[in-house]
């Protein structure tokens, strides 16, 4: 796991502090990391909250950034499957970005029992866990001491621009994400913060289309 941790630390630091710049406390930084242990979705809904944005807007938001974390549990879980019920929610609740890419990599080349698998998940995630909730709780304290007129506000976008950019690797991908784009763009004025959601579905829905027109 080392060689991805260096890449956690600013994020987990931008996690912390970004809901301090917004008027949250430390400790709501903290919850909010605890609670969700996911960076995209933890700055959405603190965007969303600064917003007065409704409940199910952030849900929703929330769920659809997560979306990608069905598809790694199902891939996954036959290598689990035998373990009791606690041992899966936990593994639920540590799974990564990070963690899922190194299990999937290594779970086949080795012929490891049930208790080692999870030896080795856990060890993993617990590793990814605490790193990120140590930069979480820092950069919270270190945002308590920034001055407001930095408008540090402005990492958020940012922040999501950087991992996005990243991942359009095909046309459909880059389809999905200018479609996205310009629907999120326009529905601004659409209340409960509406046009992100609307973009999204969008966004997907062209991703879809245009990957089956090529096809």
């Amino acid at each position: 796991m080392t060689p991805l941790l260096p890449g956690i630390v600013p994020f987990g630091l931008i996690a912390g502090f970004t809901p301090v710049s917004f008027g949250f406390t430390w400790f709501d930084a903290w919850a909010g990391s605890l609670l969700m242990f996911a960076g995209a979705s933890q700055l959405a809904a603190y965007q969303l909250m600064n917003e007065s944005a409704s409940l199910w807007v952030i849900l929703l938001t929330v769920a659809a950034i997560n979306l990608r974390y069905l598809l790694y549990s199902a891939s996954i879980a036959p290598h689990l499957a035998n373990a009791d019920r606690l041992t899966r929610l936990l593994a639920g609740y540590g799974l990564t970005d990070q963690i899922y890419a190194i299990c999937h990599r290594d779970y086949p080349t080795h012929d490891w029992d049930l208790q080692e698998r999870i030896a080795y998940y856990a060890g993993g995630s617990f590793l990814i866990w605490g790193l990120w909730q140590a930069c979480t709780v820092l950069g919270a304290f270190v945002g308590q001491i920034i001055p407001v007129f930095w408008s540090l506000e402005f990492m958020i976008p940012l922040t999501f621009l950087a991992l996005a950019l990243n991942t359009l690797k095909s046309r459909s991908h880059q389809t999905a994400a200018v479609t996205g784009a310009i629907v999120s763009f326009a529905g601004l004025t659409l209340p409960y913060n509406l046009g992100l959601i609307l973009g999204g579905v969008a966004g997907i829905i062209a991703g879809v289309m245009h990957q089956r027109m090529r096809s």
